[in-house]
């Protein structure tokens, strides 16, 4: 026993229970749905329609917004709010200086210049302290990013917005409140459904607006975006059955490798090139009813599927104290991730590795971006703040498929090693600036 207990340590793909962020809201029954448009586009030629539209209604209901758009991806999304704004060459977006490299990018395409603002370290965000420095002559808008689900002060946003007459573009990629009001100043938010996500049909994204004009602008954009191939849409759905299988905890210890491996030979499909500095072909895109069908499905259980992540995100807040949130803020987060720093980042993942992937998201100031961030038009060393916590923060993951029971039995047995491994040393950093 002894013996089979340090190969395992030497062997990297072992079969154990891991928990990543990942196809943490999918179920049984979204599998057979899954199934189910797969047979219909093989066998039977069969194009399901009208379900894209009742998903957009839902989620309008959800959000309770009045308008509602849906996009291949978050990114596409932020793309046509850029366009529909009409950008002007050298215009400038702020936005925070922690975040995944899709965002600058889509800026870029859309023409205009990304502005960085460096974060707060308590909470991830864009430092509000610091917006205002930033605001030239040449500042169109400002891009608020709810990071981790942990929701902005956005009344001191808005006033600044109004003081300067910008526009504010609200992502919410990473935060969903189904009690959520947004203030009709906002331009529009928009929502990420990848397989990361709050609500995951795998693929998708949605923009949502109170604002008449701005949906219109964007409406007659999205008549002219392309759908994707039925090939495409059939990569598509193999991809997703294939993901909340081998992404999910029993199999995760070998299903990144594997899906690696199938996505070498183009058998699955994702938008992997939007990493990259050149627009794709495709981008934007539509979106579709199969996929639409999944998201219909999640949204009857929002409510569950938020409830399980306040409840994990709390138990760990109790533990932790990173965020110190009082009562009623508590409620106002979506919780996507619990995050914090810790002092040796790598001592620390290798502690938790039998259990959590926990070096997933933002290892790096743009996600999916390592180096050449002059590409993005970042300059190093702007943004200390972003840059040092890049190097120092873990991710717990909080979706559905992760027992409530399992971090009371490892935080009690680690506790002491994660209390003293905690980094609040830098909090500093933030008084600082402030």
């Amino acid at each position: 026993m002894k013996i089979f207990k340090k190969i395992k340590v030497f062997i990297p793909y072992t079969p154990r229970r891991i928990f990543g962020i990942y196809c943490g809201t999918n179920t049984q029954e979204e599998l057979w749905i899954i199934l189910k448009s797969i047979t219909k586009i093989i066998f039977f030629r069969k194009k399901i329609s009208g379900l894209t539209k009742i998903f957009e209604k839902k989620f309008s209901n959800l959000t309770k917004q009045k308008y509602c758009l849906t996009y291949g991806s978050g990114r596409m999304a932020l793309y046509s709010i850029l366009k529909s704004m009409k950008i002007k060459k050298n215009d400038q977006i702020i936005l925070p200086a922690f975040t995944c490299v899709v965002v600058p990018n889509a800026i870029i395409y859309s023409g205009a210049t990304p502005k960085y603002v460096d974060i707060d370290i308590r909470n991830f965000n864009i430092n509000y302290n610091l917006i205002e420095k930033s605001i030239t002559k040449k500042t169109v808008a400002i891009y608020v990013q709810h990071t981790f689900g942990i929701k902005c002060d956005m009344k001191k946003i808005i006033q600044l917005a109004k003081k300067y007459k910008l526009k504010i573009i609200e992502d919410n990629a990473h935060y969903l409140n189904s009690n959520n009001k947004i203030n009709s100043y906002i331009y529009a938010s928009y929502y990420s459904l990848d397989h990361s996500k709050i609500i995951n049909t795998h693929l998708g994204g949605v923009i949502t607006t109170n604002n008449l004009s701005v949906y219109n602008k964007l409406k007659k954009q999205h008549r002219n975006i392309h759908e994707l191939s039925r090939i495409d849409e059939l990569r598509i759905l193999i991809s997703f059955f294939l993901e909340i299988i081998f992404l999910s905890p029993l199999f995760l210890w070998i299903g990144n490798a594997f899906l690696q491996f199938l996505n070498y030979f183009k058998i699955t499909f994702f938008f992997r090139d939007e990493l990259l500095k050149q627009k794709p072909a495709y981008y934007p895109c539509k979106y579709n009813d199969y996929l639409a069908e999944i998201g219909i499905n999640q949204i009857k259980n929002i409510n569950k599927n938020l409830s399980h992540r306040k409840f994990i995100s709390n138990f760990l807040e109790k533990k932790i104290k990173w965020y110190n949130f009082k009562n009623t803020q508590t409620s106002n987060q979506s919780w996507l991730r619990y995050s914090f720093l810790v002092n040796d980042r790598r001592k620390f993942v290798k502690i938790f590795n039998r259990n959590f992937k926990l070096d997933v998201w933002y290892t790096s100031i743009f996600q999916g971006r390592e180096k050449n961030y002059n590409e993005i038009r970042y300059d190093i060393g702007s943004c200390p703040t972003a840059e040092y916590v890049s190097k120092h923060i873990v991710n717990f993951p909080t979706h559905q498929k992760i027992p409530k029971n399992i971090y009371k039995k490892i935080f009690n047995q680690k506790l002491d090693f994660i209390k003293k491994e905690i980094n609040r040393k830098n909090l500093n950093l933030y008084r600082a600036i402030k």
